[in-house]
Parts: structure tokens; sequence; C-alpha cells
């Protein structure tokens, strides 16, 4: 039963105070989207008119932001744990952005990224565990783990090949091999 309260002023359903209580405790803690708000507030049992109204009232003083939520999660997730562009795509789709903002987003972040350095940089930091290994058993590990992080087939033959490489000329840093100049295309 949904009861108002009436000042008088202005109407005020307690329902819609919970579910906005609920939303800020939420985005207290990390951010979301506008998705996932709405399924955490169902889940809580929340009716549609209220979560909808919630989810209104929190877009208008810009507390879920889609556009900023995207730019942000590729960002950090660049810089704490590197993924290709499938993995990005996918993560952030399941977290209910829009198809079409995905591929702004990813545009406007991998347009400046030297994906392959990114995934170099990732490959050089397991180095040790290819060095052992014989050459298709190496190739298919660190082809293995970079398609797994969503890195495009292109990116991922060009990098493993260049890993390879610095293994076989026993480079101990890879790192000061990372520089995608100093491969010719």
């Amino acid at each position: 039963m949904n009861k108002h309260l009436n000042s008088g002023l202005f109407t005020i359903n307690p329902d819609l105070e919970k579910a906005k209580k609920a939303a800020f405790q939420l985005l207290g803690r990390r951010a979301y989207t506008r998705k996932e708000i709405r399924d955490k507030l169902y889940r809580r049992g929340f009716r549609k008119a209220v979560v909808e109204e919630t989810l209104s009232t929190l877009q208008r003083i810009r507390a879920i932001d889609d556009r900023d939520f995207a730019a942000r999660f590729v960002e950090e997730r660049l810089r704490l744990r590197p993924a290709g562009q499938l993995v990005l795509r996918r993560d952030l789709a399941r977290r209910g952005v829009d198809a079409d903002l995905i591929e702004e987003t990813l545009a406007k972040v991998f347009g400046d990224l030297n994906v392959e350095a990114v995934a170099f940089r990732l490959l050089s930091a397991r180095r040790s565990r290819y060095l052992q290994l014989d050459r298709n058993k190496a190739m298919n590990r660190m082809y293995s783990f970079l398609a797994r992080r969503g890195f495009s087939p292109d990116v991922v033959g060009s990098v493993t090949a260049r890993a390879w490489d610095c293994i076989e000329k026993g480079i101990e840093n890879w790192e000061e091999e990372s520089d995608p100049r100093h491969y010719p295309d």
C-alpha cells in the first residue's frame, strides 16, 4: 500500500524516498550505470514507477551518467587491468551501456592508444612464464592470454611474434623493446 504524506506544500512518497536513499547508498560505494541501479532497485522490491522516477532524479542531478561511467570504466580498466576492445565492449554491454555509446567511448580512448604497446607490456610482466618453453607452447600460451584479454587477432599475432623474438635474442628487459617503432611493419 502506497501512503503519501502531504505537508501542504508538497507530497512525499515514502517508497520513492527509500528508493532514492538506496540508490545514493549504492552510488556512495562506486559508480553505476542506469541499468545497474534499475536492476538493484527492482531486486530490492521497488515498483516500476518508483524506480523510474528515482532514475530520472538521479540523471537530472547527474548522479548517474552512462557516458561518464563508460569513459571512466575504460580508463580505469586500462590502467589497472589492461584489456582489448573486445573485452571492454563486452564488459560495458553487461553493465547496460548503450552500444552506440560503447563504440563512441572505445573510439575516443583507443584512437590515441598504442594497443600493441599495451599488449606487449602485459606479456613482458609475464615474461618468466615463457622463457623455458619451446616456441610453439610459448607462442600458444602468449596468444591465448592476449586473446582472452580481448585483443584483436592482428595485435595478438604481432605482439606474440615480437615477444618470441625477445626471448630468442635473450633480451632481459622487454620494456626497452616495447616501442613499436623498433619493429618494421
